[in-house]
């Protein structure tokens, strides 16, 4: 706050911002939906934790809510105006139907526990998924020889009478590159792929990708991602 004098005014206070008063956290999108996906897979999220007070925010405690769930943290201490990665993973074991699980974290901000949501609807493999269908509902980009393996590609059939809209919501900045279609018509398919990153190809991961269409439910789909990388030899 400054003190200023204005001719004819007299002195007036003039509020300005500023940080908030001590560690202070914000996470903004808090929650995410993956919609449909499939079981025996893992699929992730990242979130991102913002220190917003004028002291150091320090995270003591990641709470993932269940074994199915891990929540690995890039940072535990931030500066005043540093973020830092969650990111979330869940295994979709034999679960089954809707689910909902709520990791928390806790930091020196507050006793109060600050919850992140996701959730899913989760099928066995015998159960095609609703307006549209997944060609495989699973993909493979693994690697077992020299030669490079990089590229996967995936159907996205339409077996509905209506054409959808195709928009990705998360897979972003992962460790591949998405080429997804703009649209796919009523009754036929069309075809996305995936291309892992030049600085990716000896890593091994679980990841996934998520896209929404424009049905009234705005209905979500989850890819999840699987990259195994073992370059045999003649004797093995």
């Amino acid at each position: 706050m400054m003190k200023r004098w204005l001719p004819g005014l007299g002195l007036i206070l003039v509020l300005t911002s500023a940080a908030l008063a001590g560690p202070a956290v914000e996470i903004t999108n808090d929650s995410f939906d993956f919609g449909q996906t499939m079981q025996h897979a893992k699929v992730n999220r990242v979130f991102w934790v913002k220190s917003v007070g004028d002291e150091t925010l320090r995270i003591n405690t990641v709470n993932p809510g269940c074994g199915c769930t891990k929540a690995p943290l890039a940072d535990s201490v931030l500066a005043p105006g540093d973020s830092t990665a969650l990111e979330i993973i869940f295994s979709t074991k034999s679960y089954r139907g809707p689910i909902t699980k709520r990791p928390y974290i806790l930091t020196n901000a507050s006793e109060e526990k600050i919850y992140l949501k996701i959730s899913a609807i989760l099928l066995p493999d015998e159960t095609p998924m609703e307006p549209i269908s997944l060609i495989p509902a699973r993909l493979d980009v693994s690697q077992f020889s020299e030669k490079p393996r990089r590229v996967a590609s995936f159907l996205i059939e339409n077996h509905s009478d209506r054409d959808y809209k195709i928009k990705l919501v998360d897979g972003e900045g992962k460790l591949f590159e998405i080429k997804l279609p703009d649209k796919v018509k009523a009754g036929e398919s069309v075809k996305g792929r995936i291309r892992v990153l030049e600085g990716a190809i000896q890593t091994e991961f679980e990841q996934s990708l998520t896209f929404e269409i424009n049905d009234d439910k705005q209905s979500r789909f989850t890819l999840p991602i699987k990259r195994t990388y073992r370059i045999l030899n003649d004797e093995q």
